[in-house]
This record gives C-alpha cells, sequence and structure tokens, in this order.
C-alpha cells in the first residue's frame, strides 16, 4: 500500500533545489518506523543528505544515535524498516485581520514549510570500522561551517573518552522512495493578501515569523520575475 501525504495543489511543491535548501537547512527532523511487532518508534536527529540533488529518488539520510535507542535496537541484526523522515521549514500563526481583500470572509490559519521522505531506514557502518568517524567528521564540518566557526577537532579530547563515546552510538540511514513537500504560504489568497500577511509577520518582531515573511517574500519575488 502506498501512503502519501495530502497535499491541497495550491501547497504543493515539487521543485528540487526547494526540496534541498528545506533539508539542508533545516537538518534536524524526526525520523518515525514501524518495528516488526507494529510499534512506532521515534526520534529526533541531524541528518546529511546524499545523492543527486535533481533526482530527490536517489537521495540518501545519514545519522547517528544511542545505542540504547529503542529506534536502534528495532534495527539491530541487519533488521530493515519503513521509515517516515520528516524536516520542517519555518511556521508561524496567520491571523485573519492581516489580509486586505478576504478579511471579512477568512478565519486564522497557519502556513508552515515541510519535506516528508519515505523510504526504508537501516543501521549504518556497522561492518565498516571508519564508518562512524567519517559521518561524524562530516556532520560536524558541515555545521560548524553553517556558524561561520572554526573547525572542531577533538583530538585534544582522550582517547579513552573518545572510544567510549562512539561505543555507545551507532549509525542510522535512510534510503528515499518517495519524497513531497509542502508549503503553505497563502497561495490560495490574492497578492493583496499575501502581502498583508508579510507585514503581519514582519510586525510580529520574532525569529520564525520573521523568516516566514523572508520565505514569503522570496516566493512573491519568484512569481514576480516568472510574470
Amino acid at each position: 500500500m502506498t501512503v502519501g501525504t495530502y497535499i491541497p495543489p495550491h501547497f504543493h511543491q515539487d521543485d528540487p533545489s526547494i526540496l534541498v535548501e528545506i533539508v539542508e537547512s533545516h537538518p534536524f527532523a524526526a525520523l518515525t518506523l514501524c518495528d516488526e511487532e507494529g510499534q512506532m518508534r521515534c526520534v529526533h536527529l541531524p541528518f546529511l543528505r546524499f545523492g543527486d540533488p535533481r533526482h530527490p529518488a536517489s537521495w540518501r539520510f545519514e545519522s547517528h544515535l544511542a545505542r540504547a535507542n529503542p529506534v536502534a535496537e528495532a534495527l539491530a541484526e541487519g533488521r530493515e524498516a519503513h521509515a517516515l523522515l520528516v524536516f520542517t521549514g519555518p511556521d508561524a500563526y496567520v491571523s485573519p485581520r492581516w489580509y486586505v481583500d478576504a478579511r471579512e470572509t477568512s478565519v486564522p490559519t497557519w502556513n508552515y514549510q515541510a519535506v516528508h521522505v519515505r523510504g526504508r531506514v537501516r543501521l549504518a557502518g556497522e561492518g565498516d570500522p571508519g564508518w562512524l568517524d567519517r559521518h561524524l567528521h562530516a556532520l560536524i564540518d558541515t555545521h560548524q561551517a553553517r556558524i561561520a566557526d572554526a573547525p572542531f577537532d577533538w583530538t585534544h579530547l582522550p582517547e579513552a573518552q573518545i572510544e567510549e563515546m562512539k561505543r555507545a552510538i551507532v549509525g542510522v540511514e535512510v534510503f528515499a522512495e518517495q519524497v513531497e513537500c509542502i508549503e503553505k504560504l497563502s497561495q490560495n489568497k490574492t497578492a493583496d493578501d499575501r502581502e498583508g500577511v508579510i507585514d503581519g509577520l514582519f510586525a510580529r518582531g520574532d525569529e520564525e515569523c520573521r523568516a516566514m515573511a523572508m520565505l514569503m517574500s522570496e516566493r512573491e519575488s519568484d512569481r514576480s520575475s516568472r510574470g
């Protein structure tokens, strides 16, 4: 049985470049799987994406988690499971008072951005002694660069401490079979209503609302350039 995400046509996003931007700008995702006994298990982890950016079906995601985590236990001994990996971008409450054209006929709603990756999940690197080192260095280097900080080198730590920490974790990888994106950015409203929402979000002043306003502004610029 194929299960998909409910996405109204107004809010469907399938541009691979935008999907890449979401999963790489918001890499902390929720991984949910169903084990052999039918138990649902969930863990929140930072992921790295691999594969051709133009073809989401080729994507693979890597992370790591505690060996004691029930998710890792469910995948022990080479077991695989169906998985849902959810990345979320900015989100914000939208007041109907911000609309221009639909102020009197609308109700409050929520704008948001999310990518759902369905596929198979398994433990990674169990037979490769160097996998965990490569993964951890790649993950750390990627996010040190994102905060414009100097690279972090753990060689100053006692070797016994490093080995103890590495024994306590295990790699995990997700192979994408279906990737879907929903961007609910008031696309079902008029241009004036969207501008009203953008102004209202900027006026709120908090970072999440500002991020949503910036995202909506970018999409409005894209519409203008195409028009």
